[in-house]
């Protein structure tokens, strides 16, 4: 079994990667053992029994037993639980909500969070009434690398446009999508509503109808400048359609996933989001970013941040933005301030590594193995399989009689179309998985950064 210090475990590549990476850099540097996994990961999924021992798991959420589960599979054995808490900002209805999805319950109650700035600290004690020595005023990871010196690690714009065949000549407006995809099935809108309550099918049709409009936007502009380009990114996990059929009837309508919000911000002429933190982003790089809203958001789901910003709402404003010279910033630094830590001189990255390193060594986060029993709940079957692959021999048995097709158990049966679920899900999601190589490339550019 692969023994560890630290093992990070994320969801979105664009939205997580670089930043652990950076985390990673940091904890090898002070001697740690660390590793990065991908959660849909086929070999995670198939394990069925740990091949890895981790004293501090990273989790990208823990909200409770459930969502920790669904990280962790079978492959990792682990002494304490972070949670990175990526979902820092939660809809202004939830703030006070003590029943809330993410106010926690469960495992959740149990472990460290990352909190990005004082009103998220305020929710965890007050809404979520965790243990003020389990909410950690870190601010973002990711900011620093919108500040000296990694906000030199971003490629340049040659190297970035000549990578998704664009051109670096031409005037480029980034759209940040903040909506979610425009086709999601029945049974995903149900699990939404039952977390964040049934008017979330009434945001999710604001999402689609303002996405509809703001598209028509970007699609008459494209028609009226053919000389800019336009570079939308989906939000992470949600492909657009609609976006699809602007990007076929406008050659300078561009669809890109890859790369981070942050690559795009630095490097792009101007910048466009909607209900969205991606506007702090742009804060920290010091770059303009307008917010588009061509319908009033559903009632409880507009971010505080952004009800205090000024918006464009129909497409003459739009058009007069993307011609500005000058213009000025839609957010108010005091309400940024309040939701992100503004630290100009010792970088989030820094502070995260201390608390990880606090978290290692004291004993205070170290979970009982029945809350650790708790966060899975096998039936008999699965019980009597771990307990089966825990002696090596039987384990090399299991895998043969898996392996012989003739064999047709009902139980080997179920097993191996767990196998083909597991590989089939991988390659969904192929664009997310990393390896080793591209990790490594990542660190090596953040050390080049600082050795320079």
């Amino acid at each position: 079994m692969r023994e560890l210090d630290f093992l990070f475990v994320y969801e979105h590549k664009v939205r997580e990667l670089e930043n652990l990476c950076l985390l990673k850099y940091e904890l090898d540097r002070r001697g740690y053992r660390t590793e990065i996994r991908y959660v849909e990961d086929a070999e995670n999924e198939l394990a069925v029994k740990p091949f890895i021992h981790t004293k501090v798991l990273l989790v990208m959420s823990c909200y409770d037993n459930h969502a920790l589960s669904w990280q962790i599979k079978n492959y990792v054995k682990f002494d304490k639980v972070i949670d990175m808490q990526w979902e820092n900002i939660v809809y202004p209805k939830d703030e006070e909500r003590e029943g809330a999805f993410k106010n926690y319950k469960e495992i959740g109650k149990a472990v460290p969070h990352v909190s990005w700035g004082q009103q998220n600290v305020k929710r965890l004690l007050e809404a979520a009434h965790l243990d003020q020595k389990m909410v950690k005023l870190i601010g973002h990871v990711g900011m620093d690398f919108l500040r000296e010196p990694l906000c030199r690690y971003y490629l340049g714009r040659e190297e970035l446009f000549g990578k998704y065949d664009l051109s670096a000549e031409r005037k480029t407006l980034f759209f940040a999508s903040p909506y979610y995809g425009d086709s999601l099935p029945q049974e995903y809108i149900a699990d939404m509503c039952s977390r964040f309550g049934e008017n979330w099918t009434e945001y999710y049709k604001f999402m689609c109808d303002s996405q509809h409009m703001v598209l028509k936007w970007f699609e008459e502009i494209c028609r009226e400048q053919p000389d800019l380009q336009v570079v939308f990114r989906p939000h992470p996990g949600h492909p657009s359609l609609m976006a699809q059929k602007v990007a076929e009837r406008c050659e300078n309508f561009h669809i890109i996933g890859g790369e981070s919000v942050k690559q795009w911000i630095v490097i792009c002429d101007k910048v466009y989001t909607g209900n969205s933190s991606v506007v702090v982003e742009a804060f920290f790089a010091r770059k303009m970013c307008q917010l588009l809203f061509p319908l009033p958001v559903t009632e409880g789901f507009e971010l505080k941040l952004i009800s205090d910003s000024h918006k464009l709402t129909d497409f003459e404003e739009f058009r007069a933005s993307v011609s500005a010279k000058e213009e000025q910033f839609p957010t108010p630094q005091s309400s940024i301030e309040e939701i992100y830590l503004v630290d100009w001189d010792r970088p989030s990255y820094l502070k995260f590594a201390d608390m990880a390193e606090e978290v290692l060594h004291d004993d205070f986060y170290k979970l009982t193995a029945g809350q650790i029993r708790e966060v899975h709940h096998y039936p008999l079957s699965v019980r009597l399989l771990k307990a089966v692959c825990g002696i090596d021999f039987l384990y090399r048995i299991y895998l043969k009689l898996l392996d012989n097709e003739k064999l047709q158990w009902r139980f080997l049966v179920n097993q191996r179309a767990l196998r083909e679920k597991a590989y089939i899900t991988e390659k969904e999601h192929a664009h997310e998985l990393t390896d080793s190589a591209e990790i490594e490339e990542i660190i090596a550019r953040i050390a080049k950064v600082f050795k320079n």
